[in-house]
């Protein structure tokens, strides 16, 4: 596979506030980008939905919605013709602040719920059943019609001092692990080559049916480090791909593929420096 690679930031008149770990994909059937939540230290989770049209951001204000919650994981489901956004993570104040930087405390609740939108309206649905990980990278592959899932940190309650600080792994492990979803199953998947250990990736389907694309995250053995590195899976292997200019290695961009105009959006995130709100387009080529 030989492919070259060109990011772009694109200027927005309106934008979400910055935040990382929102949810984000492209609805096949209203032909928009819909981003949902995310999370800031400052004010917390939130639960606004923002639609992107190919130039600028505009917010919804759906009459029902999921919780104020931190997640990855919303996918087009081409059966429903449906948007389906599954688990996250919700933040409460602890009432104490991170001795080292002074910010807010906060404590988090794994989420276990499945929400629907249908362009309108969430609607919730009954729990479903999936790989015990929280923070994993998930998309919906086209090619195969399968559902996507690479990475992650093994679920659990956790009160943290401060927010997004890699926990003891011999506690809660980073996994590598690539489970695919084929409608009725999940599906773990035994690869040799597979992006590293990692949690808060950003995970999208690709343009003409390539697999999916995976960039970033939250990794490192020992000290946590940023990742900015880009990989394609095809439904069978990963590969690492090099594009000349990326954005800059980060946690929690949220990232789907425009089939409209064939490329890949990413949005926001945060680094070493704190949470970032531009907006990269990706195309791919070979």
């Amino acid at each position: 596979m030989n492919l070259s690679a060109d990011w772009t930031r694109v200027e927005t008149n309106d934008t979400p506030s910055p935040r990382a770990s929102a949810a984000i994909a492209f609805d096949e059937v209203r032909a928009n980008v819909v981003l949902f939540g995310g999370f800031d230290v400052s004010q917390g989770g939130h639960s606004d939905t923002w639609i992107f049209d190919g130039a600028d951001w505009t917010e919804a204000d759906p009459p029902s919605r999921p919780s104020d919650r931190a997640t990855n994981n919303l996918c087009w489901c081409p059966r429903s013709e449906r948007l389906v956004l599954v688990t996250g993570v919700r933040f409460s104040r602890t009432g104490g602040h991170n001795p080292l930087t002074g910010e807010p405390a906060w404590s988090k609740q794994n989420l276990c719920d499945t929400w629907i939108l249908d362009g309108e309206n969430w609607q919730e649905l009954r729990r479903s059943q999936y790989p015990n990980y929280v923070h994993q990278a998930m998309a919906t592959d086209l090619q195969s019609g399968h559902v996507i899932v690479s990475g992650g940190i093994a679920a659990g309650p956790k009160t943290l001092i401060g927010v997004f600080l890699l926990r003891d792994r011999r506690e809660s492990p980073l996994v590598d692990d690539t489970w695919i979803f084929n409608g009725e199953n999940w599906l773990e998947l035994d690869l040799k080559a597979r992006p590293s250990h990692r949690q808060f990736a950003a995970m999208s389907s690709c343009p003409d049916e390539r697999g999916v694309l995976l960039f970033g995250g939250h990794g490192g053995e020992g000290k946590p480090q940023h990742l900015g590195d880009t990989w394609i899976f095809d439904g069978e292997n990963w590969q690492e791909i090099h594009p000349p200019i990326s954005p800059s290695p980060r946690q929690g961009a949220c990232i789907t593929y425009d089939s409209m105009k064939g490329q890949i959006v990413l949005f926001g995130g945060k680094d070493a420096n704190g949470y970032l709100n531009d907006t990269w387009i990706l195309n791919l080529s070979g």
